[in-house]
């Protein structure tokens, strides 16, 4: 049983808490997408935190998935942003306008293409990894993090923000405390709290280490 579209968190709900927006992860049978090299938008250019100035053709992502199949979901999870379905970014644009900007999109199933999806590109970064109680991993030579050993954010960083970036992994998307609970039932998506989300991680290494002895 899937557990995407849930809020899960093990710790009382005394202060209003930051969650990390989860998709799934590889192998998900033909429901991660590629961004296409040829859109005139770079798909890093999502990661930025920033307005996207965009008048070209419309982005394409393709997808190993049959339509019925990616049809059960509001997000697809894909190598350039959230995709997000009409349903899923009419709720992010009444929650949130000011955060995010939905770029039209199209998907290119193995039996057909699909419209009214958007990427979800998010507008806002914020310095948020309290540093004190966190672990990482900096790449060789610079300040610039690579990976995480266990994360926490400060209380209140998203400030007054719904949605988003991580100013100093721009790779993580950090959701408020309402707007996720607004989000738990749509399907493809859950909202999980840094600490369990690398606890986890750590744990999966753990375990393969120990099954490689």
């Amino acid at each position: 049983m899937s557990d995407f579209g849930q809020l899960r968190s093990s710790e009382p709900a005394s202060q209003p808490m930051t969650f990390l927006w989860r998709t799934p992860e590889a192998g998900s049978d033909g429901l991660i997408g590629t961004y296409s090299r040829s859109n005139t938008l770079d798909r890093f250019d999502f990661r930025n935190g920033k307005h996207i100035e965009f008048s070209g053709t419309t982005p394409v992502l393709r997808f190993d998935g049959r339509t019925r199949d990616l049809m059960a979901f509001d997000c697809l999870s894909n190598t350039a942003a959230p995709m997000v379905s009409q349903r899923m970014a009419q709720v992010l644009h009444d929650a949130c306008p000011q955060d995010i900007q939905l770029v039209p999109a199209r998907i290119e199933a193995a039996d057909g293409d699909l419209d009214g999806w958007s990427l979800l590109n998010v507008t806002a970064t914020v310095l948020a990894i309290n540093h004190k109680k966190s672990a990482y991993t900096t790449v060789p030579g610079t300040q610039k993090i690579m990976s995480f050993r266990h994360l926490e954010y400060l209380e209140g960083c998203l400030n007054e923000h719904q949605l988003a970036r991580d100013a100093e992994y721009l790779g993580h998307l950090l959701v408020s405390d309402s707007l996720a609970h607004t989000l738990s039932g749509f399907a493809g998506v859950s909202f999980e709290r840094p600490q369990e989300v690398y606890y986890q991680t750590m744990s999966r290494r753990w375990n393969s280490a120990n099954d490689a002895r």
